[in-house]
């Protein structure tokens, strides 16, 4: 009886071919390991202030930005230079996942007339593969200045404070459960102003599962079933957590909440530190930000790095 040659037992050369394949596909799978860890981006390193510094000027609060919010301009550019070279460029932005947005050829532009030593971005970013992916629709326009650091081979912080800064900060003034959905909701209400995920249940329960063992706020919710009865609670007349944007103010105990207060400090420090030390600092950050730091940081620098009396022009001449 004859045999199907398509039940045979493969032949000493088709054992032989699936062995080289399956080496070359490991092969490869370790080339592109190699790669990624080589050229991946990872999270932007905090920097390290050594020295508290005292502003000569508070930072401009929130209910001070409140009156001047539709009168600004987009986007909101802070640049001071000292007298031996260092200085800042605080890039205001209105958020945007769009490359072709004019805000990231701007950026480009003044990036190269400034021309930075050291750069400071909004959010730690994460990882990401270049060549493989955009890094201003992945991390919005941070991503952009990050790239142009990485081009120029520059170092790049994160201007934002440690989160046991910022958690500890809030757990003064409010519970560990309020505290813990402002830190795992916030980064959904930040995302819808770019659209609602497919999934915002998958969405939130990713973020939960990161910062569930953040030091001050761990464990404060086991699952989503937990985040949607304290939403509840809270909000028993709504609204839905999945149609909160932070583009235009939180809802409730969130809008007491001055997360921003304490990064503004943050930022502000960061800037002295680094211009004391004689660097170039190009800085990206929401608008609102630019706009609170402007007058504190032109009066920090102006005592710190005092500038020369310009030349008096005489008529006669």
């Amino acid at each position: 009886m004859n045999q199907d040659p398509s039940n045979t037992v493969p032949t000493r050369y088709g054992r032989l071919w699936l062995v080289r394949a399956g080496a070359a596909t490991v092969s490869a799978m370790l080339l592109f390991g190699l790669w990624a860890w080589i050229f991946a981006w990872r999270k932007l390193p905090h920097y390290p202030v050594s020295t508290q510094i005292e502003l000569p000027m508070p930072i401009m609060t929130g209910e001070e930005y409140g009156q001047v919010i539709n009168s600004h301009p987009r986007p909101y550019i802070v640049e001071i230079g000292i007298e031996r070279g260092g200085g800042v460029l605080i890039y205001g932005a209105t958020h945007t996942k769009d490359p072709k947005n004019p805000q990231i050829a701007d950026i480009d532009k003044r990036w190269a007339a400034f021309r930075p030593t050291v750069a400071l971005c909004e959010s730690r970013l994460g990882v990401l593969f270049p060549g493989l992916m955009n890094p201003v629709k992945t991390f919005s326009e941070p991503g952009a200045v990050h790239a142009l650091a990485r081009k120029h081979r520059i170092p790049t912080y994160t201007w934002e404070p440690s989160t046991e800064i910022q958690v500890a900060h809030l757990l003064r003034s409010f519970t560990k459960e309020q505290v813990a959905l402002r830190f795992i909701l916030g980064s959904y209400f930040s995302n819808l102003r770019f659209g609602r995920p497919d999934d915002p249940d998958a969405f939130v329960e990713e973020i939960r599962r990161k910062r569930s063992s953040w030091p001050g706020i761990e464990d404060a919710f086991g699952n989503m079933d937990e985040i949607e009865l304290a939403w509840k609670k809270h909000f028993p007349e709504g609204p839905d957590w999945r149609d909160v944007s932070d583009e235009f103010g939180l809802p409730g105990f969130f809008a007491e909440m001055d997360t921003n207060r304490v990064r503004d400090e943050h930022f502000a420090r960061i800037i002295l530190d680094l211009v004391g030390k004689g660097e170039r600092v190009f800085a990206v950050a929401g608008l609102s930000h630019a706009v609170k730091l402007d007058s504190a940081m032109r009066a920090a620098l102006e005592t710190t790095h005092p500038q020369p009396e310009p030349p008096v022009s005489n008529p006669a001449e």
